[in-house]
């Protein structure tokens, strides 16, 4: 299997993310022969780059891997040389270097999931002759290793136990030699040993009509617990598809909202500007049926018709024309225009003086 494969295969919802953290330690402690007691301790590189070199030999220089690095930059340092490995071999794996060398358990933790997943479906079997401890022995601070990649068995490591489990084992096998003997010397004792009261034919059918009877009541117990899980089960599922549907029905509502709610925010946003460019204009200047007419073409515009107001007060459409407050460019307003809006819209001429009125009456106040 090719590592693009292989890594696209391990989703964020494969069960190799829901790997304990003990079952990772023993993962790399005995592939690696190291004492790792944290996850926290792989945020170095060092580790990642010795299961990749298993996985893909010969494909990083474990020389200038770093095994005594204490700070981000040396950290950095040990994951290029994993980065550079992925690539080689197109592992389609972005490691988030900023992360991990904050040393931060949650994310080192799924690094190193998706690590022992990755290992378990690529890496071949153990090479022969690979020793673990002798390859971490050419890099950087390999001589003195810090305790936490140190062999599992001290110093000596997994040989030495070895070799001590060997020497040991003969006297085991002179003491279970001298066991017979030491028996035949011994003296029988003066009290004979009794023989147990023979069974009754009625308390060995009650032996063997026990257990099952006892086992009945469990067996239906266990069985109307899994059809209790399958219908909890059941519910559940069609509990969220209910809620999913709601959810994208409520999102849907909640946009069409906000785009109502920004559409006629701008609308009392332009009619602001306008009012704003009209006080500072001179009395001369002043003309309240130009303003009051654009104030209403403001209101009534659809979203299509695309009329916005300019920062002078003017209404601008869709083609970057300036509108009129007779549907005209602004120089050839007239009463004719005023006309034709009136007619257009009787409602619109109803209004149109008790606005005009109001809105000279508040100005004349000012």
């Amino acid at each position: 299997m090719s590592g693009m494969a292989t890594d696209a295969a391990i989703g964020m919802m494969d069960g190799a993310y829901f790997t304990s953290r003990s079952e990772l330690l023993d993962f790399f402690n005995t592939t690696l022969d190291m004492n790792l007691s944290k996850i926290e301790q792989t945020a170095t590189g060092a580790v990642a780059c010795q299961l990749a070199d298993i996985m893909f030999p010969k494909s990083i220089p474990m020389s200038r891997v770093s095994w005594e690095a204490k700070t981000p930059p040396e950290f950095v340092s040990n994951y290029k040389l994993l980065q550079a490995c992925f690539n080689k071999h197109k592992v389609q794996r972005y490691v988030d270097v900023d992360k991990l060398i904050r040393a931060k358990y949650q994310d080192n933790l799924e690094f190193c999931q998706w690590l022992k997943a990755f290992y378990d479906q690529v890496a071949p079997p153990l090479r022969e002759g690979y020793d673990p401890v002798a390859i971490r022995a050419r890099g950087k601070g390999g001589k003195k290793l810090p305790p936490q990649f140190q062999p599992r068995g001290g110093i000596g490591g997994p040989a030495a136990a070895r070799k001590a489990a060997g020497s040991s084992r003969p006297s085991v096998a002179r003491s279970r030699a001298a066991a017979p003997a030491a028996a035949a010397t011994r003296k029988p004792t003066s009290n004979p040993v009794k023989k147990p009261p023979a069974r009754t034919v009625a308390s060995k059918e009650n032996t063997k009509a026990g257990p099952s009877n006892a086992s009945r009541p469990r067996r239906a117990a266990e069985k109307n617990g899994n059809a209790d899980k399958i219908v909890a089960d059941a519910t559940l599922m069609k509990k969220n598809k209910e809620l999913t549907t709601r959810n994208a029905e409520l999102e849907v509502t909640m946009s069409e909202i906000e785009q109502e709610r920004d559409f006629y925010f701008e609308k009392l946003r332009g009619i602001e500007v306008m009012l704003q460019v009209y006080e500072e204009r001179t009395e001369e200047e002043k003309n309240s049926e130009e303003v009051i007419s654009k104030i209403f073409k403001v209101l009534y515009a659809a979203a299509e018709d695309n009329v916005v107001v300019s920062d002078d007060g003017e209404l601008v459409g869709a083609d970057g024309e300036i509108i009129g407050f007779d549907g005209g460019d602004v120089e050839e307003e007239g009463e004719g225009g005023l006309a034709a809006a009136e007619e257009e819209d009787v409602y619109k001429d109803e209004k149109f003086d008790e606005i005009d009125d109001e809105l000279e009456a508040s100005l004349l106040d000012d």
